[in-house]
């Protein structure tokens, strides 16, 4: 198959753009300057769109202007499938994220949801992925947790009771292959999730004694109502980690049945005991 991917550089992109080629597709890619979605071109995109025969959207960006999350996340999207539509592809594949809502109090998540509702009245054959956090090589996420694993001793919001089923990035980009080639229904959304449900707190300790080869993490539990008033001091000095958007989505977890995605892999998802760097 003829496929357009964006984002084919990324985390997951990257991925995707070499197991797709591996299996024998044609796969064009579009830098940045080339397909800029805070300004599309309807000549420019029409370049890349002609003759494929299918679109996959990888991009996903944590940004604190909302006018460019809703951009790249909802307006550019839906502006490239009717594009797409006119140009003659048939089928879209859209890496999304667990839990998006078109109503989602959270920028990127809300976002995420109004880009994934609006694709799929588009008209194309719409299949959207929506993974929990990805854990693998590359990831600005994994990266963050694996240093803080390294410490022996840690302070968390509520001790880290927070539930997680965090998936591998080779998962999500199988996953996401096995959309582009599977032809899944009109509408499709499947929950990309690992194996294995465990509390923040205990990922990172599994983290520590899996990748650092140390004790299991000693956590500190900080009471949420005390870190509340200084989210914003703390959101510079964590570059994000601890912003109260974060919060809300700690407090909300990111688990899900994975019964689709196992099917569609055609086997169990990994869990965290047998994640891979």
């Amino acid at each position: 198959m003829n496929i357009l991917l964006l984002g084919g550089s990324g985390f997951v992109g990257g991925r995707v753009a070499a197991l797709l080629r591996k299996h024998g597709h044609n796969v064009i890619t579009a830098h940045h300057h080339e397909l800029n979605l805070l300004n599309l071109a309807e000549n420019q995109a029409k370049v890349f769109l002609n003759q494929k025969d299918v679109v996959v959207n990888c991009v996903g960006v944590m940004h604190k202007d909302e006018a460019i999350l809703e951009t790249i996340h909802h307006y550019a999207p839906v502006q490239l499938a009717q594009w797409a539509a006119e140009c003659g592809v048939q089928r879209w594949v859209q890496l999304s994220a667990l839990g998006a809502c078109e109503s989602h109090s959270v920028a990127f998540v809300g976002s995420k949801g109004r880009g994934d509702m609006a694709l799929c009245a588009s008209g194309l054959q719409v299949a959207i992925a929506r993974p929990s956090l990805v854990f693998g090589r590359g990831g600005a996420s994994c990266s963050l947790f694996l240093k803080l694993a390294q410490l022996p001793v840690i302070g968390l919001p509520n001790g880290g009771k927070f539930d997680f089923q965090p998936v591998h990035v080779d998962d999500v980009a199988q996953g996401l292959v096995a959309l582009v080639e599977h032809s899944p229904e009109y509408g499709t959304v499947i929950d990309f999730t690992g194996n294995q449900r465990l509390t923040f707190a205990d990922y990172l300790s599994a983290m520590r004694v899996q990748f650092h080869h140390a004790k299991p993490l000693k956590v500190i539990p900080i009471p949420i109502g005390i870190i509340q008033p200084f989210l914003p001091i703390a959101n510079v000095l964590s570059n994000g980690f601890l912003s109260a958007d974060n919060m809300i989505l700690l407090q909300e977890g990111s688990c899900a049945d994975n019964e689709q995605f196992a099917k569609l892999l055609g086997r169990k998802p990994l869990a965290v005991k047998e994640f891979y760097l």
